[in-house]
C-alpha cells in the first residue's frame, strides 16, 4: 500500500564570519538554498535555514558587535535545536573577539569548557557545534576559500578579507581552527577557490562552491533521514494517492456478505 509521510522540518545552521563572506552567503541564499529546499519539497520536508548573520553586513561596527553579542545569546540554542546540519565558511578573517565575561556566561550554561578569551563568535560556534559533540561531524561541513589577490586591493579593501597583515594574533588563531578541522574531520572540509572582480571589489566564480554544497548537504540528509517516496507534483495527483491507501486499506479488511443474507428484488 501507500505510505503517508508528514512533512518534517530539516534545519541548516550556517557559521561564518561576517562582510568576508557576504558574497557567499549571499549566493546560497539565492541559488543553492532554494534548489535545495526545491528537492526537499518533492519529499515533504521543509527546509529551515538558520543563518544569525543575515542582515548584520549594512549596520555599524558598534551595532555589529552589540548584535553579535545578541547572536552568541541564542547562537547554542539553535544549534541544539534538532541537532541540524552544520556547514561552516571560513576565508582569512578569525572574526571579532567578544569580552571574556560574555563569552564566560554564554559557555558556562552550555557547559562548554574553554579559554573564554581565546574564541571569535565563529569559532565559538564550530567549537560548540562539532568539537563537543563528535556525533555532529557526519552532519557538519566546512569550506575553507583560498587566499583572495590582497595584493591586487587597496590596503583599507583588503583588510575586510584578511587578518594577516593587521591582526596577526587573530590570523594564527584561524590558522590553528583550520588545521584542527582539517586534521579531525578530512571528510567533511572542503577547500574551494573564489575569483576576485576588481572593477567592481567584488567575489565571482562561485558556481563550483555552489554546486559543492549543495552536494554535500543533499547526500548528507538523504543517509542521515528516510526521506520516504516523493510527494505527487499535483494536489489532484496527492489526493488521488490518499484515497487509493484508503480505498486499499479498507479493503484488505472487507471480506464481503454471504449469499444468503443478499437482497433480491
Amino acid at each position: 500500500m501507500l505510505q503517508y509521510y508528514p512533512w518534517r522540518p530539516r534545519p541548516i545552521f550556517i557559521s561564518s564570519t561576517f562582510s568576508d563572506m557576504h558574497a557567499e552567503r549571499d549566493y546560497l541564499q539565492q541559488y543553492v538554498l532554494p534548489e535545495l529546499a526545491e528537492r526537499l519539497r518533492a519529499y515533504r520536508h521543509h527546509l529551515e535555514v538558520v543563518d544569525l548573520r543575515w542582515g548584520i553586513e549594512t549596520v555599524s561596527l558598534p551595532e555589529q558587535q552589540a548584535k553579535e553579542l545578541l547572536i552568541l545569546k541564542v547562537c547554542f540554542a539553535e544549534i541544539d535545536r534538532s541537532r541540524p546540519f552544520l556547514i561552516g565558511l571560513l576565508g582569512d578573517r578569525y572574526g571579532w573577539i567578544p569580552p571574556a565575561e560574555r563569552v564566560l556566561a554564554a559557555t558556562s550554561e552550555v557547559v562548554l569548557n574553554i579559554d573564554p578569551g581565546y574564541y571569535s563568535i565563529t569559532a565559538l560556534e564550530i567549537e560548540y557545534g562539532l568539537f563537543k559533540d563528535p556525533a555532529q561531524s557526519r552532519r557538519s561541513f566546512f569550506y575553507l576559500r583560498a587566499p583572495l589577490p590582497y595584493h591586487q586591493m587597496p590596503a583599507h579593501l583588503s583588510a575586510l578579507y584578511t587578518d594577516e597583515d593587521t591582526n596577526p594574533e587573530a590570523f594564527a588563531k584561524l590558522q590553528d581552527l583550520k588545521k584542527r578541522l582539517r586534521a579531525g574531520f578530512p571528510q567533511h572540509v572542503r577547500e574551494y577557490q573564489a575569483g576576485w572582480d576588481a572593477s567592481r571589489n567584488t567575489i565571482t566564480g562561485l558556481e563550483a562552491f555552489g554546486k559543492q554544497v549543495l552536494d554535500d548537504l543533499w547526500h548528507g540528509i538523504s543517509e542521515e533521514f528516510d526521506l520516504g517516496t516523493p510527494a505527487p507534483a499535483r494536489w489532484q495527483d496527492e489526493e488521488q494517492q490518499l484515497l487509493d491507501a484508503f480505498i486499499e486499506e479498507h479493503c484488505r479488511k472487507f471480506s464481503g456478505r454471504e449469499a444468503k443474507n443478499s437482497f433480491h428484488k
